[in-house]
């Protein structure tokens, strides 16, 4: 089925049918049975002014003097907060009827998504599309939003048909490129270490076709090249010298000696001695002719037989002839596998997945230690990017996830310490992260630092962050000042976006932190939930009801551009709803656990109407944005 990969446009119709039913479902909302939990206003960290005012009037109060400065700090405290309050967090004082989720609006629209995107039918399938160079991307966006937004179910197959699973499967296996590697690119990058040739792959499938179901494949790569081993049974990828024999080279190579034999059998004694002279003047010049091909042999015996190098990756839709293998593709369809529960030996062969391992490693910059985007680039001059660098890491995870449940496991730590090495040469004087050595700090490349160096792990299992505090503590205080403006900006002097919701506090949680802790964590609920569309679904970029410009009566270019961030698209959908599941999940993590003694203002308080929408959301994996059962 993993060859021939092909979709029928019959069963489109089917498919359509379905989604109708799937999207005409219930989907009603009662607002009389809210109650709103206005406790939770005292959360807000700028009493504090309030109760300092209080206490520095007791500590004074000595008569008329004492209750004047009573008062006057109470009033001055009071002022402070309530203008700060105002000018600052005007969401504070947002009355929590306007913090409604509605899960199954927002799941709609991404089953919309699918009928309209993926199952209806094209004019051409030569035509281009401007979604097709993220199409894979946005089906995982789709796919994993529907799973995060149902948390009592663990497989997609329980949401949507068996034929749109069919579907989904056989658009991700047409993306699927092949392609040779020629010898001499592989030893002129110096890869032939790290890749696995396609002999040693045949090794592999070989030994998985005899092995008993509970033996252990270790394939260890390093500096001798693969070494394949089950149980005690070493397989060493050595040349094998063979012997070459005097009596072959005779047959082969000349009957002098032969032909002098037969003369003797015919010859009487008179001649015995001439003809012995000339049997030893045929041995000599044998000897001569014998040793000089031997060399020639052993010579074209040792040469190193050309070896074929095949490697594996996802393009970004099933045109080929428009897109070449990228490792951002290639992650998302390894994870679409995982969401569609389509990643048996019968769906992803594991001959297919050490091939995209050798995708994988092929493109790693052994001189620099980054990885590359596709293979045009490993050929062109590149300076790198953390985004590849993450995507390529989280790939290989997925793989070794993939072969350990067949018990078989890949051993390659060599270019763990490269790779390190650059992603600290991004790390910038102001805690964060940038996209390469050099450049501007940045939410999105930190999330891709931080996870990275949390998959290149040293053997006590440790990350790098967790063992330099000093980093690490530079780090939490660069993402938490992305926090402005009742939003979340992605670096500094710019706007917020709902999407860096999901960059920073992912970041943080990874980073093991208690988000409300750092961070106002209603203000940020209801923040990106005003960038919701109530109507139809869907998040958009900014908030649904402020144009963050003061209308006028003349026509405004930027309050134009403001209005068209404000339509909801798929890419800011699904991390919005990530970035929920990531602050609901984080406050019940640390809720149950031992809270600090003295914590006076340290207990959340979330509307019941509204918590009664989040704790439908699945736990998300902070580091692969899909729910944390699929990634253990």
């Amino acid at each position: 089925m993993e060859k021939n990969a092909s979709i029928d446009n019959r069963n489109k119709d089917s498919i359509k049918d379905s989604l109708n039913s799937k999207l005409l479902e219930s989907n009603k909302y009662d607002e009389n049975t809210v109650k709103h939990n206005k406790s939770s206003l005292i959360l807000s960290r700028q009493f504090y002014g309030i109760i300092g005012g209080i206490t520095a009037g007791i500590l004074g109060l000595q008569g008329i003097k004492g209750f004047l400065f009573f008062s006057a700090f109470t009033l001055i405290g009071t002022l402070m907060t309530f203008f700060h309050i105002k000018n600052n967090y005007k969401s504070f004082f947002a009355k929590y009827s306007n913090m409604e989720l509605n899960i199954k609006l927002h799941e709609k629209y991404f089953l919309k998504s699918i009928k309209e995107k993926l199952v209806s039918k094209s004019k051409s399938d030569y035509e281009s599309d401007k979604y097709e160079s993220i199409l894979i991307n946005g089906v995982f966006w789709v796919l994993s939003g529907i799973l995060i937004m149902n948390k009592g179910k663990t497989n997609l197959e329980d949401i949507l048909e068996k034929n749109v699973i069919d579907m989904l499967y056989l658009l991700v296996m047409q993306s699927l490129q092949k392609k040779k590697i020629k010898e001499n690119i592989i030893y002129n990058y110096k890869k032939e270490n790290n890749i696995l040739s396609h002999k040693d792959i045949n090794e592999v499938m070989k030994i998985v076709k005899q092995k008993a179901c509970d033996d252990i494949i270790n394939i260890k790569i390093g500096n001798e090249g693969a070494n394949i081993s089950m149980g005690n049974i070493s397989h060493h990828n050595g040349k094998t010298n063979e012997n070459i024999s005097r009596i072959e080279f005779h047959k082969n190579k000349g009957q002098q000696i032969n032909i002098a034999f037969n003369t003797i059998e015919n010859t009487t004694n008179d001649l015995l001695i001439n003809n012995m002279k000339e049997i030893d003047k045929v041995e000599k010049k044998d000897r001569n002719l014998y040793s000089s091909a031997t060399h020639l042999i052993g010579l074209k015996n040792n040469k190193k037989k050309k070896k074929k190098f095949i490697v594996c990756g996802f393009s970004p839709c099933n045109k080929k002839w428009l897109y070449e293998p990228n490792v951002i593709s290639t992650l998302s369809a390894i994870q679409i596998l995982f969401l569609i529960n389509r990643t048996s030996e019968n769906d992803i062969s594991t001959k297919t997945l050490l091939e995209i391992y050798n995708f994988i490693n092929l493109l790693f910059d052994e001189d620099k230690g980054f990885y590359h985007f596709s293979l045009k680039s490993f050929l062109l001059h590149f300076d790198g990017d953390m985004r590849f660098v993450f995507c390529s890491l989280s790939s290989i995870y997925f793989i070794n996830l993939l072969l350990s449940k067949r018990n078989i496991y890949i051993y390659n730590n060599s270019n763990n310490q490269k790779c390190i090495n650059w992603i600290l040469n991004c790390l910038n004087a102001d805690g964060g992260f940038s996209k390469f050595p050099g450049s501007e700090s940045h939410a999105g490349t930190t999330f891709c630092a931080v996870n990275s160096l949390n998959l290149l792990k040293d053997n006590n299992n440790r990350s790098f962050l967790f063992t330099n505090k000093w980093i690490r503590s530079k780090l939490i205080r660069w993402l938490c000042d992305r926090y402005e403006n009742q939003g979340i900006n992605g670096r500094v002097s710019k706007s917020h976006d709902v999407c860096y919701a999901w960059w920073v506090l992912s970041s943080l949680a990874s980073l093991k932190c208690n988000i409300s802790k750092l961070l106002n964590v209603n203000i940020l609920i209801n923040y990106i939930l005003k960038c919701q569309d109530k109507d139809n679904g869907g998040f958009s970029r900014v908030q649904q009801n402020d144009n963050y410009i003061k209308k006028s009566e003349n026509f405004n270019y930027y309050d134009k551009e403001n209005i068209s961030h404000k339509k909801p698209d798929l890419f800011h959908s699904f991390f919005a709803i990530s970035a929920l599941s990531i602050i609901y999940n984080n406050i019940q993590y640390y809720k149950n656990k031992k809270s600090d003694k003295y914590d006076i203002f340290g207990d959340i308080k979330i509307p019941k109407h509204l918590e009664d929408q989040l704790i439908q959301l699945n736990d998300v994996d902070s580091s692969f944005a899909m729910p944390v059962y699929m990634t253990i």
